[in-house]
């Protein structure tokens, strides 16, 4: 068995869950929660949706707007919570623990897109150097904050903006196999303009980190489920939002 041989057969077992995951569909509910670290409780009427590539790692997460702010709550099964061995912020994806939303701000953007287009970002919160800190990743900006990053396939690939977002209210509660954490994001700093019956494609995630909390080792995604390629800092980090699902905000 070669190397190419074990490429392929991930490949073509991440084409398999793909497919059995089918069209995800989750609502995101008008609401503006308080955090306790009791995601059921803080989120109560909208939906919580449910995803795991194994028991220790399975995730929870739920999500609310208000006129002000995207609402974020993720409750993670782990070992080793909440760690994570990044040397900066927009390196944390790779370093660990995170949890992670990605989402197209654009409702007239193409579905089956395979690449992300303006409008579409990602949003990768950890814990750098004991803080909470939450980062944005657009690949194509009209804000322009470049960065590139480089694997051992992809020598040069550039983001238009990565920046740690400012104004995040953020909160973790973690425990001995378990955390939680909820986000509050300012609209702006997404570009996010939210209206009741809006229909857009995105994406909820966590990733898992090693037992010494430098590596990430398990990636896992309510709806992407092109997910399997860990050490290879450009593919952990692309978007591919034909592969997300569907959000629809609610009153």
């Amino acid at each position: 068995v070669t190397a190419d041989d074990v490429k392929r057969a991930a490949a073509l077992r991440e084409g398999q869950l793909q497919a059995a995951a089918g069209a995800r569909r989750a609502g995101i509910a008008r609401k503006t929660p308080a955090f306790t670290g009791d995601i059921e409780k803080d989120f109560q009427g909208a939906e919580v949706v449910r995803f795991q590539k194994a028991d220790d790692a399975a995730v929870r997460v739920a999500a609310a707007w208000d006129d002000a702010s995207l609402h974020l709550g993720w409750e993670v099964k782990d070992p080793t919570p909440w760690t994570n061995g990044a040397a900066e912020p927009a390196q944390m994806y790779l370093g660990g623990d995170t949890v992670d939303f990605q989402i197209g701000t654009d409702p007239k953007a193409d579905p089956n897109r395979g690449e992300a287009v303006l409008g579409d970002l990602r949003l990768s919160i950890g814990n750098f150097r004991g803080a909470p800190t939450a980062v944005i990743y657009r690949k194509v900006a009209t804000e322009k904050r470049p960065k590139t990053f480089t694997s051992g396939v992809v020598k040069e690939y550039v983001m238009e903006h990565v920046a740690v977002v400012e104004g995040a209210r953020i909160q973790v509660k973690a425990q001995a196999s378990s955390y939680v954490v909820e986000a509050s994001i300012p609209l702006a700093a997404l570009g996010l303009k939210p209206a009741a019956g809006r229909a857009l494609r995105g994406d909820f995630g966590a990733t898992h980190g090693d037992a010494a909390g430098q590596r990430t080792r398990l990636r896992t995604f309510w709806g992407n489920q092109h997910t399997g390629i860990v050490d290879d800092a450009v593919f952990e980090l692309q978007m591919e939002p034909k592969l997300w699902g569907e959000l629809l905000l609610r009153e």
